[in-house]
């Protein structure tokens, strides 16, 4: 689904949803308006408790925080051509420190066209308008930015043919929107293009290769960030084998600067996302990613590594619980700095209504850096309502 994540703009592997305390579990009704199209209305409420809102590790500040999301999708279907747009607004309250209250926007629009059994055509677009609280670049001012991007995936062949591909291209605007030039160094440009072929080696078994091409380029005139990321892959993916789905890949990552005081970076760059699905009632998701992120001006880039493992169970028709686990190493190229991230989780959620659930969940997080301000732990505890119609 586009709705999950913008990287579906580029033919991305299997997404992998890992649990989060505020999973949607209701399900929504469709508003019929005519002519096809409909529209979900849906809202969710979260009440919870931050011990540490700013991802601090001095001078930390707790808070009851509520959360306010409603959401519409507008949706409709033309023979097998399908169109979405979805709004939602994150409105935050925080209760001890009503100066960080604000609202969060994302659009994002999807239009898919199948020409024939070979040829489709995948058209997306979206927008966000974000302010963060937490792991701020300076912990009395919110990071405050939008981000648009625009994007297009043509595929060619049927699922039963040896051979499939598919070609996309995107454009991505990142813009700070707070005042007196700060995070005016984090603002870039990016042009992606991006190219997968298939093998299938068994009806439900395909090998690819895939290339990857991005060109970063920084707003700020003095910025020394400016670099070219290519990124070449090989791997597997399958459909429902063995009660697993799930993609393998496996490549080279290098970055090429543009200014001589910066190091070019090669590195070795790895995806992995797997669904098992022992039993019927309960599904585990695995995933991990190895490579490289944007960096500042004081780090020209990180290098990452992600590990990820949610497991969801459904005990009952109404009641399920979703637990998770994640592990990120963050190394930065240009600074003596390596930062160890950890986030687990456990919520419980029941099914009051078919339109209504209601959840309890406590997400813990530890940062472990030699930098004093970024190292610490953080707890939320949170109760959630999810409604539809």
């Amino acid at each position: 689904m586009f709705f999950k994540s913008p990287k579906v703009l580029v033919a991305a592997p299997l997404a992998v949803a890992i649990a989060s305390t505020s999973a949607l579990a209701v399900e929504p009704k469709k508003i019929e308006l005519g002519g096809g199209l409909t529209i979900t209305p849906l809202l969710d409420l979260e009440v919870g408790y931050d011990d540490n809102i700013r991802g601090v590790g001095i001078d930390d500040e707790s808070s009851w925080v509520t959360t306010l999301s409603p959401s519409v999708l507008l949706e409709a279907i033309d023979g097998l051509n399908l169109y979405q747009l979805k709004y939602r607004a994150d409105a935050r309250r925080y209760h001890s420190s009503q100066d960080d209250d604000h609202v969060n926007h994302s659009v994002e629009a999807l239009g898919t066209f199948v020409f024939n059994q070979r040829n489709r055509l995948n058209l997306a677009a979206s927008h966000y308008r974000t302010e963060s609280v937490a792991n701020t670049r300076f912990t009395d001012i919110n990071d405050e930015f939008s981000t648009s991007k625009v994007g297009a995936v043509y595929g060619f062949g049927v699922p039963s043919a040896t051979f499939n591909f598919d070609l996309g291209a995107d454009y991505t605007w990142r813009r700070t929107d707070n005042s007196g030039g700060i995070n005016r160094d984090r603002e870039y440009d990016i042009t992606g293009v991006n190219g997968i072929l298939y093998y299938r080696v068994s009806p439900k078994t395909r090998m690819l290769a895939e290339y990857r091409y991005q060109d970063y380029e920084y707003e700020l005139s003095t910025s020394t960030l400016d670099n070219d990321r290519d990124i070449a892959l090989v791997g597997i993916t399958w459909d429902a084998t063995a009660k697993t789905v799930g993609t393998i890949k496996v490549g080279y990552e290098d970055r090429d600067f543009s200014h001589a005081s910066q190091r070019d970076f090669s590195n070795t760059f790895w995806e992995v996302d797997v669904t098992w699905q022992p039993r019927p009632l309960s599904t585990i998701t695995f995933g991990t990613q190895k490579g490289s992120a944007e960096g500042e001006t004081t780090a020209n880039y990180a290098k990452t590594t992600t590990y990820d493992l949610g497991w969801n169970q459904r005990w009952t028709d109404r009641v399920h619980s979703d637990v998770f686990y994640s592990f990120k190493e963050e190394d930065y190229r240009g600074m003596d700095r390596e930062d160890d991230i950890t986030r687990a989780g456990v919520s419980i959620n029941y099914d009051l209504l078919r339109w209504v659930t209601v959840g309890v969940g406590y997400t813990y997080y530890d940062r472990d850096s030699p930098i004093a301000i970024r190292d610490y732990d953080r707890n939320i505890y949170a109760l959630n309502f999810n409604f539809s119609l």
